[in-house]
């Protein structure tokens, strides 16, 4: 197999991945509070997490739901942007027939559409993080990765703490 070869099978699978990776995170956003699961999914498995682990006090879970509120909203309009971008970017692909350059650049931009989402992300976090305390940034700084990768939350009961 041709180097040439090679790079476009590993360029459409990159692609390949990235949309997969762009569906579920649209599915994951658009889903109904009520079929996340029984405890509300994962704003409220965050909300339980700053008022347990980090101790926001109501002032602060206030400010936090303000912040979610927002980010959804950006979040949202920058995945309808996204999936609007992908779809030019997949059309100019096609049109012109795949050529090794068409695709360097549409992998060139699908990285740089989701390194913005990733950013957002991060950004987030960051603002988050602004409401804490100085005493508080600590805890939030040390555990607030496992709520979103939801590691130890599946295997702990309820009760467990």
């Amino acid at each position: 197999m041709s180097t040439n070869s090679k790079n476009k099978l590993l360029l459409i699978a990159v692609i390949g991945l990235l949309l997969i990776n762009i569906a579920m995170l649209f599915f994951f956003l658009n889903r109904d509070p009520e079929k996340r699961g029984p405890r509300g999914g994962r704003e409220a498995r965050m909300t339980e997490f700053l008022k347990q682990e980090v101790g926001f006090n109501a002032k602060q879970l206030e400010q936090y739901d303000t912040l979610s509120k927002q980010h959804r909203e950006k979040i949202r309009s920058s995945f309808d942007e996204m999936r609007n971008s992908k779809e030019r970017l997949l059309k100019d692909l096609g049109a012109s027939a795949f050529s090794d350059s068409a695709m360097q650049l549409a992998a060139a931009q699908s990285a740089g559409i989701q390194k913005e989402m990733e950013l957002k992300m991060l950004q987030h976090f960051a603002d988050i993080r602004r409401i804490c305390t100085p005493d508080q940034q600590p805890k939030f700084d040390s555990l607030f990765y496992k709520i979103w990768s939801r590691k130890g939350q599946e295997k702990k009961k309820p009760d467990d703490k």
